[in-house]
């Protein structure tokens, strides 16, 4: 079904109205690309940078965090430099800090190409350290969860102070036999992608309001560069059209970067052709100074921030209310998901 521009009107104020970052960030959300595929970004300063480096776990102003990012910068250099035949440009190769390199990637120019190689293969660094550190932290992974459901809720009650009306919020975690089911329905679902996971659902009053929730998520909950590619699935939200028909964003569609196409929604072949959401994953970056204490040989100089996958369902009250009836009804949807499951056990699917 084709998804609707949004009417922003009542998301006038300062906080909300997005800027070219946000747009991309949203963007990136609703196709489910990957941001290794980015030429660019567009952050407006040193201090939106910073923003951004506390959503990925780090704290610009603590030495420790700002050494361990020169470090992710060093190793991304030598993979480079190792694997390439590639001389990378003087100030990208020394950048003062972090945060120049990410304003290298905004600015047009010589260097730019090259300040987005590195912070390409930085953001695959951080976090495949962040998924080897949470493998090795000696508590169970439902403690960790408490922690992100605790940045969750601070969010949401951050969403309605903004404006955003929110007409309900909940959080589950799968039961047991539900795990058993999603495994065995399909060939290539995992065990490690249902199980380590929290599902939040949010449900806005109006799609403006789901749009002003995603660029407010975006800016301070998660940081967009961990959306899981291919995980997104968009029925409601037309950016372009969006873009269009609001003049204070409209000078923003022609900036926005080509991506060529990549995205792949995913599809659910239990749901039925009327169902609409916006869906994604993301891995969300968590601090855990205080477990790493625990971890003799560790320090935080080697990283004090594990990933953990949390996914996300917005949808509008209307769309929620039509989603509740006829063929949409979540009835229906676990009964097809159980004799999928009855025709594989036996065979027969």
């Amino acid at each position: 079904m084709t998804a609707s521009p949004t009417d922003i009107q009542a998301l006038a104020g300062p906080s909300i109205l997005p800027g070219l970052q946000d747009i991309e960030q949203v963007r990136l959300v609703l196709r489910g690309d990957s941001v290794v595929d980015w030429r660019r970004l567009a952050f407006r300063d040193r201090g939106h940078v910073d923003e951004f480096l506390r959503l990925l776990g780090f704290d610009p102003a603590d030495r420790d965090d700002e050494l361990r990012m020169m470090d992710i910068q060093r190793r991304a250099l030598a993979y480079i430099e190792g694997h390439y035949a590639r001389e990378m440009a003087p100030a990208v190769r020394r950048p003062r800090d972090v945060q120049s390199l990410f304003m290298l990637a905004c600015r047009p120019g010589p260097d730019q190409p090259d300040a987005c190689m590195v912070l390409k293969v930085m953001h695959i660094v951080h976090h495949a350290a962040g998924r080897e550190l949470l493998y090795k932290l000696p508590v169970p992974i439902n403690e960790l969860f408490y922690r992100v459901e605790t940045k969750v809720f601070e969010a949401v009650d951050s969403l309605k102070q903004q404006g955003v009306r929110i007409a309900e919020f909940a959080a589950s975690r799968k039961t047991e036999d539900s795990i058993f089911t999603k495994l065995l329905c399909k060939a290539d679902s995992l065990a490690a992608d249902v199980h380590d996971r929290l599902r939040f659902r949010i449900i806005t009053e109006t799609l403006g309001d789901l749009f002003g929730a995603l660029v407010h998520l975006t800016r301070t909950l998660f940081p967009f560069s961990y959306v899981l590619p291919g995980s997104a699935r968009n029925d409601l939200i037309d950016l372009s059209a969006t873009l269009e028909a609001d003049e204070r964003l409209q000078p923003l569609q022609p900036l926005l970067q080509e991506l060529g196409g990549r995205n792949r929604s995913p599809v659910n072949s239990f749901s039925s052709a009327g169902y609409r959401v916006i869906n994604f994953v993301v891995d969300i970056p968590v601090r855990v100074d205080d477990l790493i204490e625990r971890l003799p040989e560790h320090t935080a100089r080697k990283g004090r921030v594990v990933f953990l996958l949390v996914e996300f369902q917005l949808v509008d009250r209307e769309t929620h209310r039509l989603n509740d009836t006829g063929e949409n009804k979540h009835s229906l949807y676990k009964e097809r998901q159980r004799v999928q499951v009855f025709n594989r056990l036996t065979g027969r699917g």
